[in-house]
């Protein structure tokens, strides 16, 4: 998967853990620098609505301003969570 960053590139490799849509994903998520899972959860919650849960655990971080962002910002990595989501929502509710 590749990604613009700001004004950075970024190349993600995605390694599917678990698909069993349309009720969970689960995945696998490599860069150079760290490593991380996803999973989420789709829950209908009427006819037209659907509850989207996710969460992410990071499992590699190999870099020392990453890594020290991680332990003294640690909602920064949340924050980034919670743009992709808004990001994904706006993309389905397009559709």
């Amino acid at each position: 998967m590749y990604y613009t960053y700001g004004k950075r590139d970024m190349v993600l490799t995605e390694t599917v853990l678990k698909n069993e849509l349309p009720k969970s994903f689960e995945a696998f998520y490599s860069h150079k620098h760290m490593d991380n899972t996803m999973k989420c959860t789709f829950i209908e919650i009427g006819p037209e609505k659907t509850e989207y849960r996710y969460e992410f655990v990071y499992t590699r971080i190999n870099w020392v301003l990453p890594k020290l962002m991680a332990i003294l910002f640690p909602s920064m990595y949340r924050k980034q969570g919670d743009k992709w989501m808004k990001q994904f929502k706006e993309f389905v509710e397009s559709r």
